[in-house]
């Protein structure tokens, strides 16, 4: 069944794409890419060099005082930084637009640069302090005796020891800033275009699909690559569920640096755009008011929606609820699938698995993808033939499910490897099969891990931009598209909507990562 799923609603449609975007030859994709490719290219990539760079070098202090050292509030903390990972790209953009605004303007490069950091911050510093809190304080401790100063024993004794989580999770940031179609599309102004922006406007604006495939290709390509750098390393794998901390030293004087620089990025960078958000949505003429929020009756100034925002409401919710139910079985079945190939490795006292490592990117490639290059093979695949389902309003919540599944998988797999064998080998003795066992053990004692990933996959559907920009049309439009709408032609009332939306997808967003992190919290205390 997964390999159903992933084969013809994401392996079939990049096919297409690569077929189109090859059939003219060379000559014709030289042609396709001819107008302006290159400042297009250079563009998307030194973006993403830079937001990564800069993630590592904030994550890092950032995981060191978060997973390495103790101190009240460092929960709180985590689930906080986690909040803008799972936030819609759009809602990310009008944050640092509206913060741009605040201070007199802040050039657009600049801004996609800050965005990118602040949507991907998390993920380094959950990745690398997952791998550190595992680390041996005895060497750290050997250092110390020896008179080396704590920033000499993270660089030298530290850092080494954390090269496959920083190389790992550096990759897939790199990967998502290649893909971060909605930062660039609002907060760019047409002035600069990633390579996704332009798949957008050959597709979209000018029906040129020759180009948007021949970019396709070249997206693909940078995608592709950096996914697989992320995999030659061991996988350090996002545990959004909740961590297990053991006894780690409390902070101390020493680590100040570390601490001014971790309350910085998190008081400026991470709180400080969604407060600011938050606050402009409650305020009209200089007065605490709900004036926004009572404007969401209407379409807009000058009729400006083709329907109302109740209705793109329904339609996202309609969508997350289809692609949940189809992203939490199939993320399970996966999920279960590569456990056991663990199992049965470690079992066998074997290192590497060939087949299990292949049967896990084969599951994982989507991530790896852009969602507008998976929207644009939607378009040229399935119009017509055995499955034409690029017209229908399903087409959208297929695609979301598509994308939510890895990240079910990368939640649920951490946890189901932790069961300890005992536990298997005692319910084996009493006749249980392997199906048995995991479907009345394993999802009882991985409950909260499963409640975390069908939350995140049910704000991955709600958030979802870049596919639903391409494929949802008129009456069918989510929330993020009529909110790009709405920010796209500012004046009158449209802004002040936008405003509204922004902030009540913000406050669902906080809720669920909060209400996830206490929910793992108590289930650890059981």
């Amino acid at each position: 069944m997964p390999l159903i799923f992933v084969g013809v609603l994401f392996y079939l449609p990049m096919l297409r794409v690569l077929l189109v975007g090859a059939e003219e030859g060379i000559a014709g994709l030289v042609r396709a890419l001819a107008p302006g490719f290159w400042p297009i290219i250079s563009f998307t990539i030194f973006q993403a060099i830079v937001s990564t760079v800069l993630c590592l070098v904030l994550g890092v202090p950032g995981a060191y005082v978060l997973y390495r050292r103790s101190f009240k509030g460092a929960a709180l903390i985590r689930s906080l930084i986690t909040v803008p990972f799972m936030l819609p790209s759009i809602v990310t953009a009008m944050m640092f637009a509206l913060l741009g605004n605040t201070v007199g303007g802040i050039n657009p490069m600049a801004a996609i640069i800050a965005a990118n950091v602040f949507s991907n911050y998390s993920l380094v510093v959950r990745s690398v302090g997952s791998q550190w809190q595992t680390i041996d304080h005895s060497s750290e401790e050997a250092g110390s005796i020896s008179g080396a100063g704590r920033l000499r024993i993270i660089w030298s004794i530290s850092l080494p020891q954390l090269r496959a989580s920083l190389l790992s999770s550096g990759a897939i940031t790199m990967l998502y800033c290649f893909s971060s179609y909605g930062i660039v599309l609002a907060l760019a102004g047409g002035n600069v275009n990633t390579i996704e922006t332009e798949i957008g406007n050959a597709a979209l604006q000018h029906l040129d699909m020759p180009r948007a495939a021949a970019l396709s290709l070249v997206q693909i390509v940078l995608c592709a690559l950096t996914f697989l750098a992320s995999r030659s390393q061991n996988d350090a794998s996002l545990n959004l569920a909740g961590t297990e901390l053991g006894s780690s030293p409390r902070i101390d004087r020493r680590d100040s640096p570390a601490v001014l620089l971790m309350v910085l990025v998190v008081g400026l960078l991470i709180t400080l755009p969604m407060v600011l958000l938050l606050a402009r949505a409650f305020m009209v003429g200089g007065q605490v008011s709900l004036e926004n929020f009572a404007l969401l009756n209407s379409l807009g100034t000058r009729n400006l929606l083709d329907l109302s925002v109740l209705e793109a409401t329904l339609n996202s919710l309609r969508n997350l609820a289809i692609a949940t139910a189809i992203a939490a079985p199939m993320g399970l079945l996966i999920a279960f699938i590569l456990a056991s190939r663990t199992r049965a490795r470690v079992a066998k006292n074997t290192r590497r698995d060939p087949l299990g490592a292949m049967i896990d990117s084969i599951f994982m490639l989507p991530i790896g993808v852009s969602s507008v290059v998976l929207a644009l093979g939607y378009l040229i695949t399935f119009g017509d033939g055995w499955l034409p389902i690029r017209s229908s309003w399903l087409v959208v919540p297929l695609v979301q499910s598509l994308l939510a599944t890895p990240l079910v998988v990368r939640i649920v797999y951490p946890a189901l490897i932790t069961i300890e064998d005992t536990v298997h080998a005692q319910a084996q003795t009493e006749g249980a099969t392997p199906w048995q066992i995991f479907a009345q053990l394993d999802l009882r004692i991985i409950a909260a891990a499963v409640r975390t990933a069908i939350a995140f996959a049910a704000l991955v559907s709600i958030g979802e931009f870049g596919a639903a920009s391409l494929l949802s049309f008129g009456d069918q439009s989510t929330l993020t598209v009529l909110l790009y709408q709405l920010i796209s032609r500012p004046g009158g009332q449209n802004y002040q909507m936008a405003l509204a939306i922004a902030a009540m997808l913000v406050a669902l967003t906080v809720s669920v990562v909060l209400l996830v992190s206490r929910d793992s919290k108590t289930q650890r205390q059981h």
